[in-house]
This record gives C-alpha cells, sequence and structure tokens, in this order.
C-alpha cells in the first residue's frame, strides 16, 4: 500500500517535476538523487546561473526536483523538501495556488514559505546535518 501511494505521488506531481528537470537539463548539469528527488545542485550554471542573477533565492522546487545555486544540505534541504512535500499534496494545484498567494502575501507572508522555514528550523539548527 505505501508503494502504491509513493507511485501515486510521483504521478500527481509529475507535471510539476517535467519542469523541474527540463529547466535542470538547461543547468548543464548531472543531477544528483537524494532520497527520490533529483537535485541540481552542481553550481550555477545555464539555468541556475540566470536565476541566481535574476533572484535573491538560492534554490526553487518544482515536485520532485529541487535546483539550487549552491548544495542543498542541512536547513536548506529541510526547507526544499518540505516544498516537496506540498507538491505531493496539492499535485498540479501547487504552481497556482503558491503564485496566487505570492501575489497577496509576497514571500516573507507567504504560507508554504512560513511552513518549509519552520519545518526546517524545528528540525535542528542551520547547518545541521537533515
Amino acid at each position: 500500500m505505501k508503494r502504491l501511494l509513493g507511485v501515486l505521488m510521483r504521478v500527481w506531481t509529475l507535471p510539476n517535476t517535467l519542469i523541474g528537470l527540463l529547466l535542470g537539463a538547461l543547468s548543464f548539469q548531472r543531477p544528483r538523487l537524494d532520497e527520490g528527488v533529483v537535485v541540481f545542485d552542481r553550481g550555477p550554471r545555464g539555468f541556475l546561473w540566470l536565476f541566481g542573477k535574476l533572484s535573491r533565492y538560492s534554490a526553487i522546487t518544482f515536485g520532485h526536483v529541487v535546483l539550487s545555486v549552491r548544495a542543498v544540505e542541512g536547513s536548506l534541504r529541510r526547507h526544499e523538501r518540505h516544498h516537496v512535500a506540498q507538491y505531493e499534496v496539492l499535485g498540479p494545484l501547487f504552481l497556482p495556488t503558491y503564485l496566487g498567494l505570492f501575489a497577496v502575501k509576497g514571500y516573507r507572508g507567504h504560507p508554504f514559505e512560513v511552513e518549509a522555514s519552520e519545518a526546517a528550523k524545528r528540525a535542528g539548527p542551520p547547518g545541521a546535518p537533515a
């Protein structure tokens, strides 16, 4: 049953994961697998270079893909893994919901970001192993 649920979550998040894989391919780097999540964090190249220049954020998650201009570890890993869990709940509804709330609340007041930041803090101090 647990395995079936895992497969269903992957299918549910697939549209978002495909966006992440496309953007990851545009980062011109080899991804790594971290407990079922595809991670592109080997430095700011291609898309990630542009993301780093145009954004003040260091990472972004699409489904089961994390793209980052720096190593995804410690509190950043916990934060982005929480976003993966949010995608697993909302699936294709995540991006429109996220963007709608972002337009109203901004980044700091965004409930998804507040939740992910709290999850990262609860799991341990910054820099602690994930």
